[in-house]
């Protein structure tokens, strides 16, 4: 079900990403309303406006309502970070619990110079 919702909010966000790029904007209203071949436009006289505006808003609340469900779901699966880390130490198989000839917090004290520096080696 997860994946049919995926490819649902794939398929919505496209769709709302083409209607938003085939509205026109707010400065085209003027050239329109003073007879710039508003009759021979696809929606009518009036324009796209208001088929546009609420194919819009339809694509983005739907784009919402996957988006939450998707967010839900996927937090039904995991769980808690905190209880899964407690619960089950990371420890790798192979790695050494000492780190190998690298940094050691320890000897930091007895490394340092006079000038409270560590020392050159």
């Amino acid at each position: 079900m997860t994946t049919m919702l995926i490819v649902f909010h794939v398929i919505v966000s496209l769709l709302l990403i083409g209607v938003v790029l085939i509205q026109r904007g707010q400065g085209a209203d003027m050239g329109v309303s003073f007879g710039g071949g508003g009759a021979q436009t696809l929606f009518g006289s009036r324009g796209s406006g208001s088929f546009l505006g609420k194919m819009t808003g339809g694509l983005a609340a739907t784009f919402m309502v996957t988006s939450l469900t998707l967010a839900f779901f996927s937090q039904q699966d995991s769980g808690s970070v905190i209880e899964r880390t407690i619960t089950q130490p990371v420890q790798t198989e192979g790695a050494p619990a000492e780190p190998a000839g690298g940094f050691d917090p320890k000897t930091l004290k007895s490394n340092m110079g006079e000038d409270g520096l560590p020392a050159a080696e």
